[in-house]
């Protein structure tokens, strides 16, 4: 089957809840989806993640039209072709979102014609469901509605929980770490994500005045690019560090998993060049020891991917989700991903699982949303 035809949609939705983060905060949340049509009418579903504007605009300037034509199921042949096909590469950002979009898609379609899940299609599946964490703690001025929000997820059926924090000082956050601690009890995961906020010295200083709260992890403590500031802040820190969000394509994680400047990868199958890419990159970790947790902050096409990619990695851990209500997210899962014990299974479903709904294009997709065909 080749592709006819590739529809962009570019959903936005006004935030029901606040998003603030070290590095700012949110007042909508945006997705940039991809459906592919291929010749005898079925469909796939992709994403990608970034700034969902300048995904599309890539999309619309140029790169879904080279992929018209092109078999759906030489997908790696596909991604060269968009990734590696231009004069001048463009190894990161929003190209390699875009293209990761479309790959996805390929195998939603793929999937969906074998009428099997694409953790089968990818390779054996190892696990069947995954300890889910919510990542759905935003940073707040008083204490305590951060600590109640945290409250409340632990009473949804979650065992694990992340905070975003890092708009203060360390010192000034520890009240605030304090308060979910004690709100949501020892036997419960606590994850902290700095979203790349503070610099080495604000870095070193956390470690040492939040070792006390028993981390799960510390997620992006420094910016992206400073691989040589996070492999010295692994060499002493007191809990494990984790990374990867802002990286991209396998060959910019062969350097840091190699370094171990990290103890969880967390790349994000929106971002890395798509499915495959995640898989290698996950593969790579796993040679070398370490875990992979991959990041999956979007609309409900990126999580039903994720979730079959990480199905099968044998050193996956701990799925990503988002219990926000700000994203379009459970609209397009053709069936829930219940939280049963604090895990969510691996569906079934041909594909991807995913869909979607006239209504839901209408409710939220502004007026740049567009489709070329053959």
């Amino acid at each position: 089957m080749k592709i006819k035809k590739i529809r962009v949609i570019h959903l936005k939705r006004s935030l029901q809840s606040g998003m603030r983060i070290s590095r700012g905060g949110f007042s909508t949340r945006e997705h940039a989806l991809v459906e592919i049509t291929a010749e005898d009418g079925s469909t796939g579903l992709g994403e990608g993640v970034g700034h969902a504007r300048r995904v599309a605009g890539v999309l619309g300037s140029g790169m879904a039209e080279k992929a018209l034509g092109h078999r759906v199921d030489r997908i790696e042949s596909l991604k060269r072709l968009l990734i590696d096909g231009e004069v001048y590469f463009e190894r990161c950002g929003s190209a390699i979102a875009a293209a990761s979009a479309i790959e996805m898609a390929c195998w939603d379609l793929l999937g969906k014609a074998h009428g099997l899940p694409v953790s089968e299609l990818l390779g054996t599946r190892v696990h069947d469901s995954f300890p889910a964490y919510a990542s759905d703690i935003y940073w707040t001025e008083d204490p305590e509605p951060i600590a109640r929000r945290a409250a409340e997820l632990v009473e949804s059926g979650f065992r694990c929980v992340k905070f975003h924090l890092g708009c203060e000082g360390p010192r000034d956050e520890c009240k605030r770490i304090q308060a979910v601690r004690r709100e949501i009890g020892d036997g419960v995961g606590l994850m902290l994500d700095l979203n790349a906020g503070y610099d080495r010295i604000q870095a070193r200083e956390a470690l040492d005045r939040w070792a006390e709260f028993d981390l799960t992890w510390l997620e992006e403590p420094l910016h992206p690019n400073d691989r040589e500031g996070l492999a010295l802040l692994n060499s002493c820190a007191p809990m494990p560090l984790a990374a990867g969000e802002n990286w991209f394509t396998a060959d910019d994680f062969l350097e840091p998993i190699r370094s171990g400047c990290v103890d969880i990868i967390m790349p994000d199958a929106a971002r890395v060049g798509g499915l495959s890419e995640l898989k290698k990159i996950g593969l790579i970790a796993e040679a070398h020891g370490l875990s992979v947790s991959p990041h999956n902050f979007s609309s409900g096409v990126l999580l039903a991917a994720t979730i079959q990619v990480m199905a099968t990695l044998p050193h996956a851990r701990l799925l990503e989700m988002d219990g926000s209500n700000n994203a379009v997210y459970h609209e397009l899962l053709e069936e829930p991903l219940p939280l049963i014990d604090g895990k969510v299974a691996v569906p079934s479903l041909p594909g991807l699982g995913v869909k979607l709904p006239a209504s839901v294009v209408e409710a939220c997709s502004p007026q740049h949303s567009f489709e070329v065909s053959l």
